[in-house]
């Protein structure tokens, strides 16, 4: 499965993702939906999903799931590095 990943512009760690080529426009979103997620900006197009190819902060079991229920999927990624100094060694 290829897809389109959108942004939200109102929260980095959001994204929306739908099959290649569908006009996120035309979505029939449901009334409840995270409204962080109304407002998109293109993040990467023609994304091939493979499960057997794992991707870092991306579900892409959870994601094609989602998109095979709904017509798409709604995710969020969030990578955090925490870069601290280590003890001294010993002499």
């Amino acid at each position: 499965m290829q897809i389109d990943i959108y942004k939200s512009t109102k929260n980095g760690n959001k994204y929306l993702s739908v099959p290649v080529g569908t006009k996120v426009t035309e979505l029939n979103l449901p009334e409840d939906i995270d409204p962080d997620i109304l407002t998109l900006s293109p993040f990467k197009t023609r994304v091939k999903l493979d499960p057997n190819k794992p991707r870092v902060a991306l579900d892409q079991e959870d994601v094609i799931r989602q998109i095979e229920k709904n017509g798409y999927a709604v995710h969020a990624a969030k990578i955090e590095i925490t870069i601290g100094a280590g003890s001294s060694p010993r002499k």
